[in-house]
């Protein structure tokens, strides 16, 4: 018994080791591997940028064709959008070496890429085509019908059996439509300032519909304020009528104030004498 149980844990040991092995071998970081060679920097700068790493380096089994500094050079003005399209383009979700290649070939298969697990490939842009050409090298090209198929393996970079082939191509493979369908329209304004709010017009809101002038009424004439008051027209030796309250209007308003203020003393007064009154009357009973 104890010897059966001793077998079946050496037969646990081993296999836990054997797929530790197995996923360290597995596992691979794309741009250590391009770091190594310094005349595929700009292609490796760019799988960074364009956040290619993460999607290639998830995968267990693919094969990356990588450009050369001099090669990768007819693109780099284009769109970020569109240079990330094109090396996705260059990524084949599937592991390919010479001998496999010349075997695709053979049968016309298609070489599935990144770009087409974005969605966004259109007329087989998502695929590539291999063949050999007149002197025997094998040559990429895209699937779209019409496009050219004339871009050259140049070299083996790196193969570990399916899992990983990096494989050197002559120049950039460009899917036709690609340029149009990703990059930005010329003259077209970026979202943040379409997103600005508009530009106010000359035109003044509401109130331009008529003049201050208009709107405020000229002030009433002395004539129209002042009227039918024998005590206040103007005599011939008075100076010309005004809006100022001349002398009899402040001894006229003067004597008002006296007037209600003697009535209101009175009041008060009257008051205080009955409360007075009232209360004498109270002690008395």
């Amino acid at each position: 018994m104890c010897g059966k149980m001793g077998f079946k844990s050496s037969s646990f040991l081993c296999l836990t080791i054997f797929f530790a092995i197995s996923s360290s071998i597995h596992a691979f970081n794309i741009t250590r591997l391009l770091g190594q060679n310094p005349d595929f920097s700009t292609f490796n700068n760019y799988l960074t940028e364009t956040k290619l790493v993460k999607q290639i380096n998830s995968r267990n089994t693919i094969t990356v064709l990588v450009l050369s500094n001099g090669a990768i050079s007819s693109i780099s003005g284009k769109d970020p959008e569109v240079i990330k399209a094109i090396l996705s383009t260059h990524v084949i979700l599937d592991y390919f070496d010479e001998k496999k290649l010349r075997k695709a070939q053979g049968t016309g298969e298609l070489l599935t890429t990144l770009y087409q697990s974005t969605g966004l490939a259109v007329n087989n842009q998502g695929f590539l085509k291999v063949k050999l050409n007149g002197e025997g090298v094998i040559v990429f090209g895209s699937a779209v019908v019409g496009a050219p198929k004339d871009d050259e393996l140049v070299q083996t970079v790196l193969s570990i059996p399916y899992n990983i082939s990096i494989l050197q191509v002559a120049k950039p493979i460009v899917p036709p439509g690609i340029d149009t369908q990703l990059a930005p329209p010329k003259g077209a304004m970026p979202p943040a300032a379409s997103a600005k709010a508009p530009v106010p017009t000359t035109e003044a809101p509401a109130a331009d519909a008529s003049s201050p002038s208009e709107e405020v009424t000229s002030p009433p004439s002395p004539s129209e304020v002042i009227t039918d008051s024998p005590a206040e027209a103007p005599t011939a030796d008075a100076p010309s009528p005004s809006l100022a309250p001349g002398p009899g209007d402040d001894e006229g308003g003067a004597a008002d104030a006296e007037t209600n203020h003697s009535s209101s003393s009175r009041t008060v007064v009257g008051l205080v004498g009955a409360m007075m009154c009232f209360t004498s009357l109270l002690f008395v009973m």
